[in-house]
């Protein structure tokens, strides 16, 4: 019997479990080393040990053992057994420490994961999922964690994507540990791609061995979304310096031929004539040019500045049509308007208002084949007034309504640019118009059906419209004037000189600050068109050094720029300037200022 009790205790010394033998007072009786080990104590036959036991049944539970290591897990199984006579129990442990810390770091996972509103997951090794949170779920459209568990883990993701996953992330992360990407996951219910950073990294055990795998993903659709966006309007910028630089040598080459012809000799008067108009039509084609970059400038940085007024809307039609009527009769178009019989009025910019329907006018005289039909309707309607364009043009395909007022777009891109444009006008006239409260819109049918264009605008009650009065402050005409004209830009400076010259005044020339204030000094000048970017001294000190003297406080200074901001003329004003012409200064509204009152609003102290 010895002998067999020395290999039986042999046999249980070499298994991982404990097992003990105590009596019904939890005495421990016997303990193979393995038990020994698990409690921390040894010797521990004579020891009273508190574990909870079933004096009846077979029991099984995991128990919490005290050690003076600290707190351990144990597995425990035991029966009612007979030992040497006495009733007592077998009971058997294991150890599950390191899977309790397991399953604890997992709860913990578990709850910050569903308080996370990332999308997280962990698989087994083979990329299987078993969880998933609650985030992760509403983002890819599933209703349930045992949906997530029967679903291969490469339907996850865009069908497109499916192939790189499998064939080559997967592997990376099995052999690198980690592995991250952007990629696309699929909506369940949808279909639709959603763009994620999708982070990857092995779970391990105490021993650094790979126990699972997980995944903290993100979504950054938006970000994908703005970078889309980015690289679209990038492109577009691209196709507008490209149309820019087409529509700015248009003008310049007939300018450069009728230049080569006037300098041959013998020129007759009808050529001379003839050179004169193309260079006079291809300028203002440029300064439109330049207006209009200029506009889409100081609307984009809410930089532009409306005078607003009650408007009768026949006044801004009427501006509107002599404006866009040479365009329409040169390509021999039937041309309507439509006007109600009562009086409305509307309050705004009448200069700004009227850009927007001319705008329209000129689109659809210019994309409608020559003969068209063209019609300009006025339609009140409560509080609200409805401007419409029509014509029987070329229409608009449907998928490019959506775009046809953004910033450079172009729905006809073709290499010959037969119509021109910068694809910057409508932008302009959604700007302008929601501005001055309301919308636009447009309808097509398609290709070769024409289209409408259609502004709404809230409307004034004729109560509230006060009359509107007119004062002029000309100055009777006094004959010739003394001029000094101040420009670094000598071609710039004597061309115009040459101009008011023509007109009977007598100019001098300067092309520097200083060189100004002496000339200004010694021959006091009526008026002084004095450029703002002089090198050195600039056209502000200039005119601040003039205010100082009273025996110039007489003379009319007006400012020469290529700015036209409304902060500019501000700062012209508070400089002492009457007056603030925009460069290439149109030589109308040069005379219009060389007739007003010679005396500055404000003069600096």
């Amino acid at each position: 019997m010895a002998a067999h009790s020395f290999k039986l205790d042999l046999i249980l010394d070499t298994i991982t479990d404990g097992v003990l033998v105590v009596n019904s007072q939890g005495v421990v009786l016997y303990a193979n080393q393995a038990a020994e080990t698990l409690l921390a104590r040894s010797p521990i036959i004579g020891q009273s040990l508190a574990i909870p036991l079933n004096p009846d049944n077979d029991s099984y539970q995991d128990i919490n053992l005290i050690r003076p290591d600290g707190l351990a897990w144990a597995e425990m199984r035991s029966s009612p057994l007979e030992w040497d006579g006495q009733p007592g129990y077998v009971i058997a442990l294991r150890d599950i420490t390191e899977r309790k810390h397991m399953e604890l770091e997992r709860q913990k996972f578990v709850s910050l994961a569903d308080n996370s509103m990332e999308f997280i997951g962990m698989f087994d090794m083979n990329f299987n999922p078993f969880y998933i949170n609650e985030a992760g779920m509403r983002l890819i459209g599933l209703d349930s964690l045992e949906q997530c568990i029967r679903t291969p883990v490469q339907e996850f993701f865009f069908p497109e994507d499916q192939g790189y996953i499998l064939e080559e992330f997967f592997p990376r992360v099995l052999r690198d540990g980690h592995a991250d990407v952007e990629i696309r996951f699929r909506h369940f219910k949808s279909g639709a791609p959603i763009w994620m950073i999708y982070n990857v990294f092995f779970i391990k055990d105490c021993n650094g061995e790979p126990v699972g795998i997980a995944t903290v993903s993100r979504d950054i659709s938006e970000r994908k979304q703005a970078e889309a966006a980015l690289l679209e309007a990038d492109q577009r910028k691209d196709e507008f310096l490209a149309m820019l630089a087409h529509e700015l040598r248009n003008p310049l080459a007939p300018i450069s031929n009728a230049v080569q012809i006037m300098k041959r000799s013998g020129l007759d008067e009808t050529r001379l004539t003839w050179c004169r108009d193309i260079i006079g039509r291809q300028v203002e084609h440029l300064v439109r040019l330049v207006d209009d970059l200029l506009d889409v400038s100081r609307i984009s940085r809410n930089k532009i500045e409306l005078k607003k007024e009650p408007l009768e809307v026949s006044a801004i039609v009427q501006r509107a049509v002599e404006t866009s009527q040479p365009l329409i009769d040169a390509r021999r178009h039937e041309f309507t308007v439509q006007l109600p019989p009562e009086q409305v009025y509307v309050e705004g910019d009448l200069v700004r208002l009227s850009q927007v329907v001319s705008n329209l006018l000129n689109n659809a005289a210019k994309y409608t084949d020559e003969g068209g039909r063209i019609n300009l309707a006025v339609e009140p309607a409560g509080d609200e007034i409805f401007i419409r364009v029509r014509d029987n043009g070329r229409g608009i395909d449907p998928s490019a309504l959506s775009g046809l007022f953004q910033l450079f777009y172009q729905v006809d891109r073709t290499i010959d640019r037969a119509e021109g444009g910068l694809g910057i006008g409508l932008a302009l006239v959604k700007s302008l118009v929601a501005m001055h409260g309301g919308e636009v819109w447009t309808y097509s049918e398609g290709r070769g059906k024409g289209s409408e264009f259609v502004i709404r605008l809230p409307c004034l009650r004729t109560s509230t419209v006060a009359p509107i009065f007119c004062q002029t402050g000309a100055r009777p005409d006094e004959g010739p004037l003394r001029i000094l004209v101040v420009d670094d830009n000598r071609d710039a400076a004597q061309s115009l000189s040459m101009l008011l010259t023509s007109e009977g005044h007598a100019v001098r020339l300067a092309y520097d600050g200083y060189t100004a204030l002496k000339v200004a000094l010694a021959e006091r000048p009526q008026i002084m068109l004095l450029d703002i970017g002089l090198p050195g001294m600039d056209g502000y000190a200039v005119a601040r050094a003039l205010r100082q003297d009273p025996a110039l406080k007489r003379m009319q200074l007006i400012a020469l720029s290529g700015y036209g901001r409304q902060g500019d003329h501000e700062q012209a004003k508070t400089a002492g300037f009457n007056g603030y012409l925009t460069k290439p200064v149109d030589f109308d509204e040069l005379q219009g200022a060389l007739t007003q009152p010679s005396f500055p609003d404000h003069i600096p102290s």
